[in-house]
């Protein structure tokens, strides 16, 4: 993958020996460097994130109605 120019925020990051190893090992079988490895997480982690969120607004919007509850109903037009 060809360098962007795209990042612009730098992050210090310290590894034990065990993590390392993980990170360098899964770079290495992808053929990524550890940097564009842990973008790859990063990056998948935040796809899965926001997928449980939008499963959780449709659960709400499930258990709740298209049309919301009926106190909100009730208020929809009450003017203070």
């Amino acid at each position: 993958m060809t360098y962007q120019k795209d990042k612009s925020t730098r992050i210090t990051l310290r590894l034990n020996e065990r993590q390392f190893e993980f990170v360098r090992e899964n770079a290495e079988i992808l053929g990524v460097s550890p940097s564009e490895f842990l973008r790859m997480v990063v990056n998948s982690t935040m796809s899965m994130s926001q997928k449980a969120v939008d499963n959780v607004k449709k659960k709400i919007v499930a258990e709740v109605g298209a049309e919301g509850r009926e106190n909100d109903k009730a208020d929809k037009h009450y003017l203070v």
